[in-house]
C-alpha cells in the first residue's frame, strides 16, 4: 500500500512537471465531475486508473482544469473497457447552475477581516472590496477604475504585432466571453482583453491581460443577415483567465421576468452617430420596459419580440445603438 502511494505521488509529480513545461497548454477548462470528450469524465488524476496507466507507457492524459492551491491535475477519464460512460447525475457528474456560479464568483468580492471595533474575542465581519456601480447616469460618462470589472474588448488581428478593437462582451466564467454574433463581420474574433478602462493609454488605474479565443460558438437560431434576434455569441478563452479587482465575471440572469426599471449599461461606443469608438470605458443609464410597451411600440415586429432580446428604452439623450461595440448592460444583484 505504502509503495502504491509513494508511485501515485511520484505520477502526480511527473503530470506537474509536464504542466510546468508547457506540455498541458490546452485546458478543456471542465470543472470535476463534467463529461469530457463524449466518453469520460473529468477525475483527480489520482482517481483515474486509465490515467496512472497512461503516464505510466508515457501517454498523456488530457487536462480538464487544476484544482486547489497545489494545481493537482483534473484529467479526462476515460472507460478502460472501452463502454460509453453513463453516469448518475447524483453522485458522478456535477453540474453547475447559473445561480450557483454567482454565489461562487460573489465570494471574489468578499474578504473577511478582524472587527477592530467589539471588545471580546477576536471576531471576524465580512466586507465586500468592489467598486459600486453609480445609478442614474444621464449623458454617459467614463466608467471608474475596478467598476465595471467584467468587460471585455473582443479583437481581431491586423498582423501578428497589432490588435484592433472591434467588440465589447462579459466575462461569464474563467474561459468564456459573452458578446454579440454580428461582431465577426469586422473580421476574425483572436484576442479578448479584460481589465482595461481606457485601451490606447498606460497611465490609467487598469491592469490589462489578453487571451487569445480558440472557440466560438453562436446562438444556433442567428442567420447573420443583418438580424437583431439570436444575436449572441460565446468565446472560449485560451486558458483560465486570472481574476483580480480588475478582472472578474459578471452574473448571468437566471431570472423570468425583470422587476428592475433601470439598468446600466457600458462600452466602448460610438460617442455619436457615424463618430469614432470611445477609447475609455462609458457607462449610462437606461430603460427598461415591458414587452407589451415594446409590443405597443413595434407592432410590425411583435413577433420576435420576447425573451430573445430584451426591449430597453433610453434615459435623456442618451442611448445605445448601432456602433457601440456589443455594450452589456446590468442591473444591480444585492447578494453580490
Amino acid at each position: 500500500m505504502k509503495s502504491f502511494k509513494s508511485l501515485k505521488c511520484l505520477l502526480i509529480l511527473c503530470a506537474l512537471c509536464f504542466m510546468s513545461s508547457g506540455y498541458y497548454a490546452q485546458h478543456l477548462g471542465l470543472l470535476e465531475g463534467s463529461i469530457c470528450n463524449k466518453n469520460g469524465i473529468c477525475k483527480p488524476l489520482v482517481n483515474c486508473a486509465s490515467a496512472v496507466q497512461g503516464l505510466k507507457n508515457n501517454i498523456r492524459p488530457t487536462i480538464c482544469s487544476t484544482k486547489g492551491s497545489n494545481s493537482s491535475p483534473i484529467v479526462c477519464c476515460q472507460q478502460s473497457n472501452g463502454t460509453k460512460t453513463n453516469p448518475q447525475p447524483s453522485s458522478a457528474v456535477k453540474t453547475y447552475s447559473a445561480s450557483e456560479m454567482c454565489h461562487e464568483y460573489s465570494k471574489l468580492i468578499r474578504r473577511t477581516v478582524f472587527d477592530p471595533i467589539l471588545i471580546g474575542p477576536p471576531t471576524t465581519t465580512e466586507i465586500k472590496d468592489c467598486v459600486d456601480v453609480k445609478t442614474l447616469i444621464i449623458g454617459g460618462k467614463k466608467a471608474e477604475p475596478k467598476e465595471f470589472p467584467h468587460m471585455a474588448l473582443i479583437g481581431t488581428e491586423a498582423n501578428p504585432s497589432k490588435i484592433i478593437w472591434v467588440c465589447g462582451g462579459s466575462l461569464i466564467s474563467n474561459r468564456w466571453i459573452l458578446s454579440a454574433a454580428h461582431c465577426e463581420k469586422a473580421g476574425v474574433l483572436r484576442w479578448v482583453r479584460l481589465g482595461d478602462l481606457n485601451y490606447i493609454s498606460n497611465d490609467d488605474d487598469a491592469e490589462p491581460l489578453n487571451y487569445r479565443i480558440i472557440d466560438r460558438k453562436n446562438h444556433p437560431k442567428y442567420n447573420g443577415n443583418n438580424s437583431r434576434y439570436n444575436d449572441i455569441t460565446l468565446l472560449k478563452l485560451e486558458k483560465n483567465v486570472e481574476f483580480s479587482p480588475y478582472i472578474r465575471p459578471i452574473c448571468l440572469n437566471v431570472e423570468s421576468s425583470i422587476k428592475e426599471t433601470k439598468a446600466i449599461a457600458s462600452g466602448w461606443g460610438r460617442l455619436g452617430f457615424g463618430g469614432s469608438p470611445s477609447e475609455h470605458l462609458l457607462k449610462v443609464t437606461l430603460d427598461i420596459h415591458s414587452i407589451n410597451e415594446c409590443i405597443k411600440t413595434y407592432i410590425t415586429d411583435s413577433s420576435e419580440i420576447d425573451r430573445k432580446k430584451l426591449p430597453q428604452g433610453i434615459t435623456g439623450n442618451s442611448q445605445m445603438c448601432v456602433g457601440d461595440m456589443s455594450g452589456r448592460f446590468r442591473w444591480s444583484n444585492s447578494n453580490n
